[in-house]
């Protein structure tokens, strides 16, 4: 499978906000990837109409942006961690805390899922070595480091006071504003770096594509989240990279990658079977000279979910008139569960 790889500077640092600017999120949504890149299509190419087409008629999907880690020149891919029963883990807590597999951890854990009862997993995730507790990964894909990662971390998230200076009432104007910010692990060897990556799927033209490519690279130019006006959210390069990931035979499960809209009622109660609710929107349009509007909100199943298949999903109308001049990206990206061919 293809990806995309958005690589920050050193010290970036993303507003990728939930609700507010004192709260971010840990990944890059799949719905804000699709603003992003709606508006970019709308400003510089052919117009957001294309890459809207291109989705609804399926041949384009892409994941949200997950976290990948560079070591000698080689990526490390991680992936959200199932919501399986670990049968054999001894501490809930330090299970709690891991957040993200590498890819050869999640074969091992298609090894050793149940695949009757589709409920456990009897691999052990705390035997094996990890970064910063969240980041757990096979001793093969970081060969040749030594050094204990458990204690360490390539991106944080952090939070600072601020205050408002383009305003004359004093009252409120302190602060918090809540950032994920990367920094390099320094080794004896080297190092390792974070960057971000996204999976997709596509059966798109040669033009259609280049487009699409062309958008991505604006797109690191332009930066993706809130706070871009002061540097946030903006990488150094991108790169078209290809991720091993396990091909299964009759798959069981699927696990989503992107938030989830589901296109009926059907998609919802046939299709969901282990998820989280999260909602998304309610955001200002920034309408100036005008009574400002607000985004409508809407709910999205969360990534990490299980489902039974492979739906498809629906974009969601949340402008404030429900005239589809505000879009949020709800369409499935989901892999399989299954035993590895």
């Amino acid at each position: 499978m293809q990806a995309i790889l958005l690589i920050p500077e050193n010290g970036a640092q993303f507003h990728l906000g939930e609700r507010e600017l004192d709260d971010t999120s840990d990944i890059i949504h799949a719905d804000t990837l699709f603003s992003a890149l709606a508006n970019i299509y709308e400003l510089a190419l052919s117009g957001a109409d294309t890459l809207i087409n291109v989705m609804k008629a399926g041949k384009l999907r892409f994941s949200s942006g997950f976290y990948a880690t560079h070591y000698n020149g080689k990526p490390l891919f991680f992936l959200p961690k199932p919501p399986f029963e670990y049968s054999k883990v001894d501490s809930r807590k330090k299970l709690k805390k891991v957040r993200y597999l590498s890819i050869g951890v999640w074969k091992k854990v298609m090894e050793h899922f149940d695949y009757e009862k589709q409920e456990s997993c009897s691999l052990d995730l705390l035997k094996l070595p990890s970064i910063g507790g969240e980041f757990v990964y096979t001793d093969e894909e970081l060969a040749g480091v030594d050094e204990q990662l458990d204690n360490k971390v390539f991106r944080s998230i952090q939070t600072v006071p601020k205050v408002k200076v383009h305003t004359t009432d004093q009252d409120d104007c302190l602060y918090h504003e809540t950032t994920v910010q990367f920094a390099p692990i320094r080794l004896e060897k080297g190092h390792i770096s974070g960057a971000f990556y996204v999976l997709f799927e596509h059966t798109l033209d040669a033009d259609e594509f280049q487009e699409f490519m062309a958008a991505m690279r604006i797109m690191a130019d332009e930066g993706v989240g809130g706070q871009r006006s002061s540097g946030r959210g903006q990488f150094a390069s991108i790169q078209l990279v290809d991720v091993d990931l396990p091909s299964c035979s009759n798959p069981v499960l699927y696990l989503g990658l992107s938030l989830i809209s589901p296109a009926s009622d059907e998609e919802f109660h046939k299709g969901l079977r282990d998820y989280e609710i999260m909602l998304r929107g309610g955001g200002s349009l920034g309408k100036m000279g005008i009574v400002e509007e607000h985004r409508r909100q809407a709910r999205f199943v969360r990534e990490g979910a299980l489902l039974c298949k492979n739906i498809q999903g629906r974009f969601v109308d949340v402008s404030p008139k429900k005239n589809g001049t505000n879009l949020r990206n709800g369409f499935n990206f989901a892999i399989p569960i299954g035993l590895q061919v």
